[in-house]
């Protein structure tokens, strides 16, 4: 009996070894066979970053710092950067396993007070402050043996799909050696605009030293080769791109060699205004809407190729306007031609524009396309249905009846013809020498992209509209551009990932039918308290006027009455959102407790089912006479 314990005790034993051993060695062999199973591929690398990893030279060492702790005992909002870090923790995994060796991964918990917190500051991590004195930390470091040192200051859940993008970026520009070169004229300098006050107030910009931002142009230094270039007509032909920003007054020595550039094959890009409103040269005392003090257009070359801006004209979108803040009233009604693109107004067919999810512009333009031989014209910015051209100097006049399709940002691409007449692309003088031998007009494919807006580089548009969401938009759309023109590393075809938060079309119908039921009572809540604010505006007014040492009381009374009027309108306000959440609440209440259970019930079920088929087969049925037919 005991040797028969003991043989069953060690096969026990031998089990669990056996079973610990193969759970151990698949869980390090599994990690290599990986299978995406996820509809857009969300945790695969595309071919691009696969390239840019294996062409790494030298060791890179990435940190993630997330403050674990801080998410998990802080606010709602942070708790749910937990599922965005697990995400960016399995996507630099698989960049470390991809990249045989030359990149290491470090995962650092900066709690308050330590080595580590100051280390993330030392970085340059953006903190989230939370309850109390502790902060918040998400960002990713990137350094080499080198000293080259990188940083993503805050990893937001907003930019999920560009999350890839980043980090590859941020690889390949600590490790390339070589930039493609970039030249840049550009008459106004951009990082000395400023808006007049009373422009900034009608925009909503708050522009202090905090919230000023960097122009595009400073963004555009860390990924290429950027040189300036004097308007005097210098040569261009070894450059891989140049860029025109508000081109006023230009030389017909400028205006020749760039029409050579692009006849011989040249990517060009101009950012012209009819009306830029930061114009440093105009100052303070610029007016609002005077194109004629702060216009620039590129009409002597762009209009041969097909593209051409009046010079009166600004582009305005009921649909697309920046709208004031209701508590600000109408006084506060921003610009009609301050306009944030997004959407169907951002083409993407083709590959164009890809990550660029919204673009701020100001008095923008307006492009009119002509059909040229040997040209196509893509559209890159533009506004929806409702949009329509005014004219500068009276922005409640349109140009045009009806709506239209306004065209703000177009791609040339094609062989193109001199835009200049006669010889004079030949006589003008040059400023430098070309070389010997020149592709001839019409022969080589060159690539022009417009923009009708130099507002959209600016720090101020480029800045984030609000301080909790990123900025990006217009600098993505600059970036997605040069990349374009200059063949560099193809970043933009890695922009466009799949989400990883799903919409809960569920929940959204829940709360769509939630809100259409609800909507006469919330309309009457709402103009009950508008009706009892006008109210104590009116009595505010009579104190003012001095009428509160002779009705002092009625005053008094009628306050009191009506700030309960608006309290309790506001308390029924806030019930019904209450329960529009309990009711969404307790719809995941029950898909949790389903899940939570459906498990341990089916594992239970199966071996009730076999406990109840053996009782039945062992139960004997009592054996019956067997039945005859009557005669």
């Amino acid at each position: 009996m005991l040797k028969k314990n003991l043989k069953v005790l060690t096969a026990i034993f031998l089990i669990a070894l056996i079973t610990f051993a193969s759970i151990t060695l698949l869980a390090k062999v599994g990690r290599a066979l990986k299978l995406d199973l996820t509809e857009d591929r969300i945790y695969s690398l595309s071919d691009e970053t696969r390239k840019i990893i294996g062409g790494l030279n030298h060791p890179v060492r990435l940190k993630l710092f997330f403050s674990r702790t801080e998410a998990l005992k802080g606010f709602d909002s942070l708790r749910a950067y937990n599922n965005y870090f697990f995400y960016i923790r399995d996507l630099v995994r698989e960049y470390a396993s991809r990249s045989q060796g030359k990149i290491s991964l470090e995962i650092i918990d900066p709690r308050r007070d330590s080595r580590e917190e100051r280390e993330a500051l030392q970085y340059g991590l953006r903190p989230i402050p939370t309850a109390g004195d502790d902060r918040f930390f998400f960002g990713l470091v990137l350094t080499t043996e080198f000293g080259q040192e990188k940083a993503i200051t805050l990893l937001s859940p907003e930019r999920q799909q560009l999350a890839e993008y980043d980090i590859t970026e941020m690889i390949h520009s600590a490790t390339s050696r070589t930039k493609k070169k970039i030249g840049i004229l550009a008459p106004a300098n951009l990082a000395a605009s400023t808006y007049p006050a009373e422009t900034a107030r009608s925009m909503g910009l708050v522009i202090d030293a905090g919230r000023k931002g960097r122009s595009i142009l400073e963004q555009l230094k860390a990924h290429y080769d950027v040189t300036t270039l004097l308007p005097d007509g210098a040569s261009f032909q070894k450059l891989d791109a140049v860029v025109v920003i508000h081109p006023r007054n230009l030389s017909e020595q400028t205006l020749a060699a760039l029409d050579r550039y692009v006849v011989g094959g040249g990517k060009l890009a101009v950012f012209q205004d009819p009306a830029f409103m930061a114009d440093p040269l105009v100052g303070a005392a610029g007016s609002a809407y005077a194109p004629g003090q702060s216009a620039s257009n590129l009409n002597r070359l762009l209009a041969a190729w097909g593209c051409e801006m009046p010079e009166n004209l600004l582009a305005a979108d009921p649909g697309l306007a920046v709208q004031a803040p209701a508590a600000q009233g109408a006084a506060a009604a921003r610009p009609a031609t301050l306009i944030t693109l997004k959407g169907n107004a951002i083409p993407r067919e083709g590959g164009l524009n890809a990550g660029v999810t919204r673009v701020r512009v100001f008095n923008a333009g307006t492009l009119k396309l002509k059909a040229v031989p040997g040209i196509t014209a893509d559209a890159l910015l533009r506004t929806s249905e409702t949009g329509c051209a005014v004219r500068a100097d009276n922005l409640r006049q349109r140009a045009s009846e009806g709506k239209e399709v306004v065209y703000l940002g177009v791609r040339l691409t094609g062989t193109f013809p001199s835009a200049l007449a006669g010889d004079l692309a030949q006589d003008a003088p040059k400023a430098g020498p070309e070389p010997a031998t020149k592709p001839a007009a019409g022969k080589a494919s060159a690539v022009v992209v417009v923009f009708s807006d130099v507002d959209m580089l600016t720090g101020p548009l480029a800045a984030s509209e609000s301080a909790t969401e990123l900025a990006g938009g217009n600098a993505d759309l600059v970036l997605s551009t040069m990349e374009g023109l200059t063949g560099s590393v193809s970043l933009a075809s890695i922009k466009a990932r799949g989400r990883i938060i799903r919409p809960f079309t569920a929940v959204d119908r829940m709360e769509e039918s939630y809100d259409q039921s609800a909507a006469p009572t919330v309309a009457a809540l709402q103009s009950e308290i508008a009706a009892g604010e006008r109210e104590l505006n009116s009595l505010a007014m009579k104190t003012q006027e001095g009428e509160e040492s002779l009705l002092k009381e009625e005053i008094l009374r009628s306050r009191k009455l009506a700030e309960t009027k608006v309290s309790r309108a506001r308390e029924e306000l806030a019930a019904i959102q209450h329960n529009k959440r309990v009711m969404v609440e307790s719809l995941f209440t029950k898909g949790k407790a389903f899940i939570l259970l459906a498990g341990p019930l089916a594992v239970l079920l199966i071996p009730a089912l076999m406990l109840t088929s053996r009782l039945f087969r062992r139960i004997e049925l009592p054996k019956g006479k067997p039945w005859k037919r009557g005669i």
